[in-house]
């Protein structure tokens, strides 16, 4: 399995409400249509520190892809005409100067 983790801000124009709200009714079902073939798709939404302090991210997002080429074919169909609504509404929903890309091996203790 391949895995990438995205740290994402929600465009400054959202409440953390509506980003949530537009993430989980919009932003996923979309991804998720576009690109089938990614195996999960994980959305942690980051609660405020109890000192009040805003984030520095609203979401932790995880994808799960049967290997790098299948990662590959996602980023080459998200060039596409085909991939242009996700792209589209990402600029909707996400502080696009804020996002960050992570490629991460997991590794867990059972």
């Amino acid at each position: 399995m391949f895995k990438v983790i995205s740290m994402l801000k929600r465009n400054p124009a959202l409440s953390t409400g509506q980003f949530r709200q537009h993430y989980e009714e919009v932003h996923a079902p979309l991804a998720t249509k576009t690109f089938p073939f990614i195996r999960r798709y994980v959305r942690n939404y980051v609660k405020p520190a109890p000192a009040g302090k805003e984030p520095r991210f609203d979401c932790i997002t995880e994808q799960w892809f049967d290997d790098k080429a299948a990662f590959k074919k996602m980023t080459e169909i998200y060039a596409t005409e085909a991939g242009r609504p996700v792209r589209e509404d990402e600029k909707e929903v996400f502080d696009m100067a804020k996002m960050e890309l992570l490629f991460v091996e997991e590794v867990s203790s059972s």
